[in-house]
């Protein structure tokens, strides 16, 4: 038998040891299919009136409002700086001194950005300055989604907080809002400036978020948003009555947030309205060489689904509400 020959037989055995491996690992381990089910919980809510608002959030770095160039006094002669680059610098303190004994002082309180000085002992020139940058007055640059920047506008109230100290809260107030957006295919944003002051606690590169109420509507009716169900382009709720029958109501809705709609027409206060909460738990069984079942489960849940609605929600809704008052288990009567 000739070497090729030879080579041939043995790849075909190689080839044939590893399908017979396969064979006996399929065997031993068996085929993994993923079967599930479904399980909806009924609860149930009373119609009450709330605050329902409309909040931009954003965040962005804290930075200073304000960069100043300071001059040197030219009739004088440089003899020392007494701070460095990056120093804090509360108003009153020196930052210079002069050979004549006198000092170049911080009128507010800033940080020292960069200096340009002569040699100890030269005459100051009009090309020597210290920049700094206040530490009072401070702005922050977010940026805006274009289907949300006609909610703002100058002078409106925006509520600022450290990342570092989530307890404190700052009010700031819008100051400028670009003109031209920045364009991506996600959609145009707008660079939006807020402007608000230091009480000490904050550094200038500092991150924080804040908040911007665009719209709001105060006491009015309103349902969790996953109880609004849509057939036909139209909404309505399933209400319970005093007898304990289930009744479907057609509603118009107005302003919402994450978990809650307001009700416009359609309800009243103090009405129960059912929620259905569907959960999907997918199951993963293997059938092994003694005929036996392993199982590992997985679950998802899918708030907003009705039994016998469309469970469609409008995406201007928000996301599904959290735990509710009242609740129950099972199908919904007639």
């Amino acid at each position: 038998m000739n070497k090729k020959l030879l080579k041939k037989l043995g790849i075909i055995i190689f080839i044939a040891l590893l399908i017979i491996g396969a064979f006996l690992i399929g065997r031993k381990s068996g085929l993994m299919t993923d079967t599930s089910t479904t399980t909806t919980t009924i609860t149930e809510e009373t119609v009450t009136k709330r605050t329902i608002q409309n909040v931009l959030s954003a965040s962005g770095e804290i930075s200073s409002n304000s960069t100043e160039k300071i001059t040197l006094d030219t009739t004088k002669y440089f003899k020392a700086m007494c701070v460095e680059e990056d120093d804090i610098v509360s108003i009153g303190d020196n930052i210079l001194e002069y050979t004549d004994g006198t000092y170049l002082t911080a009128t507010y309180n800033l940080v020292i950005s960069s200096y340009s000085v002569p040699e100890t002992g030269s005459k100051c020139t009009s090309s020597n300055y210290i920049e700094v940058q206040t530490t009072d007055d401070l702005i922050m640059t977010i940026s805006v989604n274009e289907n949300q920047i006609n909610g703002l506008s100058n002078g409106q109230e925006v509520t600022i907080t450290p990342t570092t100290n989530e307890t404190l809260s700052y009010k700031g107030t819008v100051t400028k809002i670009d003109s031209i957006g920045t364009y991506a295919s996600s959609g145009t944003t707008f660079n939006v400036s807020i402007s608000f002051k230091n009480d000490g606690n904050l550094k200038l590169g500092m991150s924080a978020s804040c908040e911007v109420v665009l719209e709001e509507v105060a006491d009015v009716l309103t349902v969790p948003i996953a109880a609004v169900q849509t057939e036909d382009d139209k909404k309505y709720v399933v209400i319970v009555n005093d007898d304990g029958d289930t009744e479907n109501v057609e509603i118009t809705t107005g302003l919402s947030d994450d978990d809650y709609v307001e009700i416009k027409t359609g309800l009243e206060e103090g009405q129960i309205v059912q929620v259905a909460t569907t959960t999907t738990k997918s199951t993963t069984r293997s059938k092994n060489s003694n005929g036996g079942r392993q199982n590992g489960e997985r679950e998802s849940s899918n708030l907003g689904d009705f039994p016998g609605g469309s469970g469609n929600m409008p995406s201007e809704m928000g996301e599904p509400p959290s735990e509710n008052s009242r609740s129950s288990s099972g199908e919904s009567k007639d």
